[in-house]
């Protein structure tokens, strides 16, 4: 094993996954990146604001992010950092791919009745359609 993906949104929970990833790739002295993926598919503005202009936001948004955690958890650790656009199921499972990563480290939401069914769940998505071993952060 020589690479970790970590797919993270920007949740409460993210450090904790990118966390559980880092102790596992140190322990397997494994190449890191993190992904966050920005998702275009259902993104609706107001006002003087177009669709690029919030993709745009919402990706710098991540990149701030997934800089506050390389500095909190990773220190000196050298991590890639992807931002993509996309249907994240699809992003994860692409940019996996193209970096030839050799295991998928990802967090669960954990919702239930309403909210899962209109909004999907990207993990169990990843779960049903990656060729890739996978190992799954519970939220609680």
């Amino acid at each position: 094993m020589k690479k970790i993906l970590i797919a993270l949104d920007d949740g409460p929970t993210s450090e904790k996954i990118a966390s559980i990833g880092f102790q596992l790739g140190q322990k397997l002295n494994t190449e890191i990146a993190l992904l966050s993926v920005v998702d275009t598919t259902g993104l609706i503005t107001e006002g003087g604001v177009t669709p690029r202009d919030l993709a745009d936001s919402i990706k710098n948004d991540f990149k701030k992010s997934q800089q506050i955690l390389i500095d909190k958890v990773f220190k000196d650790y050298k991590v890639w950092a992807f931002v993509e656009e996309g249907k994240p199921y699809e992003t994860v499972l692409k940019v996996a791919e193209e970096w030839e990563a050799d295991l998928i480290v990802l967090g669960t939401h954990g919702r239930t009745g309403l909210s899962h069914l209109l909004m999907g769940s990207v993990a169990e998505k990843v779960i049903r359609h990656s060729t890739k071993p996978l190992f799954i952060v519970p939220s609680k």
